[in-house]
């Protein structure tokens, strides 16, 4: 079994059998497409049995043909460029006869997709707190921004997929909100996509002030009366 690029020349061997030449192998082409995401990946190198056959258009295409026998596999590897994540496994290609009834697609032959997702993901962190602005929110113990005068705050974050953020909300300047100093725990996922988190406050009671002690009164020294005759005040 051998594959080679659409393009490139066409090599059969013909195998003589007691004098006569039989048929050549039937040979099979393939489109393979690599994907990331929904858009079309061009510069992904497709690999064969360790040889490298070329790589994708800018439409994310490669086509190429290759003889077997009907039924078999053949494992395609795709090397994803920079940036990008290559497929963990090979891509197994059946070999199958196929019809296209469409002029514009005859020649494709067996249609295969690869995905190739980004090493990064755009992650948009927005964070409301109602009604308190000022708020500062930290990340790896810095600040990165505060609330705006409606209590919102906007981050935009690169992370791996399935990476975790952990953001908390500084109430230092405010000590009387509660809960003090909160934590916010953002999963994301292998996409780029939106995150909200809200976070509500109450105001603690002030503390009383002490009440002063009251000073001692000085009475000054007491005037005893005089005692009267018969033992009685």
């Amino acid at each position: 079994m051998y594959a080679r690029h659409a393009r490139a020349p066409l090599a059969l061997s013909l195998v003589a059998l007691g004098g006569g030449n039989t048929a050549p192998p039937p040979l099979y082409p393939i489109t393979l497409r690599v994907m990331t995401d929904s858009r079309p990946l061009p510069g992904a190198a497709i690999v064969i049995g360790g040889r490298e056959l070329g790589a994708t258009d800018r439409e994310g295409r490669f086509r190429m043909e290759t003889v077997g026998v009907e039924g078999t596999s053949v494992e395609v590897t795709v090397r994803c460029p920079a940036g990008f994540r290559s497929p963990a496994q090979p891509v197994a290609v059946v070999l199958r006869s196929t019809v296209q009834l469409d002029q514009a697609q005859r020649g494709q032959g067996i249609e295969t997709t690869a995905q190739c997702p980004p090493t990064q993901r755009i992650a948009a962190v927005v964070v409301r707190v109602p009604g308190r602005p000022n708020l500062p929110i930290l990340y790896d113990n810095r600040e990165i921004t505060r609330t705006d005068l409606q209590g919102i705050a906007h981050m935009i974050f690169r992370v791996g997929g399935g990476d975790t953020l952990r953001l908390r909300i500084d109430t230092h300047e405010q000590p009387l909100l509660r809960p003090a100093n909160p934590e916010l725990v953002v999963h994301t996922t292998d996409a780029d996509n939106v995150y909200v988190s809200t976070q509500g406050f109450e105001d603690a009671a002030a503390p009383r002030a002490p009440r002063p002690r009251a000073a001692p009164v000085n009475r000054g020294p007491q005037r005893i009366p005089a005692r009267r005759p018969g033992g009685f005040f």
